[in-house]
């Protein structure tokens, strides 16, 4: 397969990109493809399976986009799939844009959570980490160009994820995923109040 395709557009503008991706040919959780999983009347299960779908709901419904769209699809209980590394551009020039912190936090830190499983492989498919033929390095080679255009946030908690993940890229060792995981938990830590 080809490197993933990296969108020009950031925010929401990258949307329009998603057809850049030939997303039928591409394995994620629920098998390759537009796998339908229920009724498209349940928002839930109309983007479970559709990898593309799930991405376009993030400009309307952030939090089922994330939760049951991206994370059932593509980073589905710590496993990832090669529909994912064609993601991680998409998930990261989103995150890069002019979105909304309810929308940038969840996207890094599901990035952080796709590094983590980029960074070993899951021979079966039955635990945590990358499943499928060469698809650790396909993500993880992924994610390098991708994080690398998050370089304009600024938020202190988000920059340690970003240089976390980043640090991950380098060497893979239980450590530094440790280090991803708490950078996750800090980034999603509601800020304290007064």
């Amino acid at each position: 397969m080809d490197a993933p395709y990296q969108p020009n557009g950031l925010g929401f503008d990258a949307l329009g990109e998603l057809a850049q991706v030939d997303w039928s040919q591409l394995e994620h959780c629920y098998g390759k493809g537009i796998v339908s999983l229920g009724a498209d009347d349940d928002a839930s299960l109309a983007i479970a399976g559709d990898v593309s779908r799930s991405l376009t709901a993030l400009r309307t419904d952030p939090s089922l986009a994330i939760s049951d769209g991206l994370y059932s699809n593509i980073c589905h209980q710590g496993t990832v799939y090669e529909a994912t590394a064609y993601a991680v551009p998409f998930i990261a020039a989103i995150a890069a844009g002019d979105v909304p912190d309810r929308i940038c936090v969840p996207l890094l830190a599901l990035l952080g959570d796709i590094s983590i499983a980029g960074s070993y492989v899951a021979p079966s498919g039955s635990h945590a980490g990358a499943f499928g033929n060469h698809v650790d390095g396909l993500v993880m080679a992924s994610l390098a160009p991708s994080i690398a255009r998050l370089s304009k946030i600024r938020t202190p908690k988000l920059v340690a994820l970003i240089q976390a993940i980043q640090s991950l890229l380098i060497q893979s060792t239980d450590a530094r995923r440790e280090a991803v995981e708490t950078a996750i938990d800090a980034a999603l830590t509601p800020p304290a109040t007064p």
